[in-house]
């Protein structure tokens, strides 16, 4: 086994916050004279011959079957979006509507995030954004790098039997809400534009520097810390950043009061993306107007 890769904190999982989200003719004839057939349009069809064995009637031919719902929306996401999302193998839901509202939130999401970060997760060196989905943290090539039971990230590497690869792919969990699918997207954001397993790297560019002192956050360890953390776990990197911001405290759909404690700039970005642009309709915007100013201004 290779070193412990940095990839979206398992640690810090969104779904531990309670959420309130014209028929065929004969092609040839034998030879010989041939019996004139009316233009008119009979049903069934009667193909004419000089043979002395009567017409042959010639049935239409049946139609295809109609393409499944889940099949169907999956097509349109792609045509729309650029996304990719993979049905073979996958587990959407456990009959046909669920599978339709799973497949939909995920086309919720892409419709309510900003284009500034749609268009940047699809028009990516790895390939447009892949999802899948499966109660074994699984990613498209059978690797379960949080172990095999349900966990939703994100990851720009995957593994299998030939080996690792450069990917652009979320990993979902059936029923997952469009707050915890969008905090996903946005780690498809910030990892953009850096190399398969540098998750560490994203921290270090202009954008989230800028997010950083806009909303209290500080880092407290050097670059070339900061680079090095890239294969250590977590920890390593969470210890390199303090949070001296607002409180960030919130109240959900059903009324109840958490505050929130991101470990590092990364989660931070994308919890509060995911409030700011796909909160369930009964839950108020939290009084973080720092944050919100930023996301206005930067992503729109």
């Amino acid at each position: 086994t290779g070193p412990y890769q940095i990839m979206p904190d398992p640690t810090f999982s969104l779904d531990q916050i309670p959420e309130e989200h014209a028929p065929a003719a004969a092609a040839s004839q034998p030879a010989g004279p041939v019996t004139a057939a009316s233009s008119t349009v009979q049903a069934p069809v009667t193909a004419a011959s000089s043979w002395s064995a009567p017409p042959a009637t010639v049935n239409p031919a049946p139609a295809p079957p109609p393409e499944p719902a889940a099949a169907r929306l999956a097509r349109q996401a792609g045509e729309r979006f650029g996304i990719r999302i993979v049905l073979d193998g996958q587990d959407w839901g456990p009959d046909e509507p669920s599978q339709e509202t799973n497949i939909r939130a995920v086309i919720s999401v892409m419709e309510r995030l900003p284009l500034r970060v749609t268009s940047s997760v699809v028009s990516h060196p790895h390939g447009p954004l892949t999802f899948v989905s499966n109660q074994q943290g699984r990613t498209l090539d059978g690797w379960h790098p949080y172990g095999d039971f349900p966990m939703g990230f994100y990851t720009n590497s995957d593994r299998g039997p030939d080996g690792s690869r450069p990917v652009n792919q979320v990993v979902l969990i059936p029923g997952f809400s469009d707050m915890s699918i969008a905090h996903e997207v946005l780690h498809a954001y910030h990892f953009r534009n850096v190399g398969p397993d540098q998750y560490a790297l994203a921290l270090l560019g202009d954008e989230m520097r800028s997010f950083m002192a806009a909303t209290g956050w500080r880092q407290v360890g050097s670059d070339a810390q900061v680079q090095a953390s890239t294969g250590d776990p977590w920890d390593v990197l969470n210890s390199l950043y303090v949070y001296e911001g607002r409180p960030l405290t919130y109240v959900t759909a059903a009324g109840s009061t958490f505050t929130l404690s991101p470990p590092n700039p990364l989660e931070a970005f994308a919890f509060a993306g995911s409030i700011y642009y796909a909160r369930p309709s009964g839950m108020p915007l939290p009084d973080w107007p720092d944050y919100w100013a930023w996301f206005q201004t930067n992503l729109g």
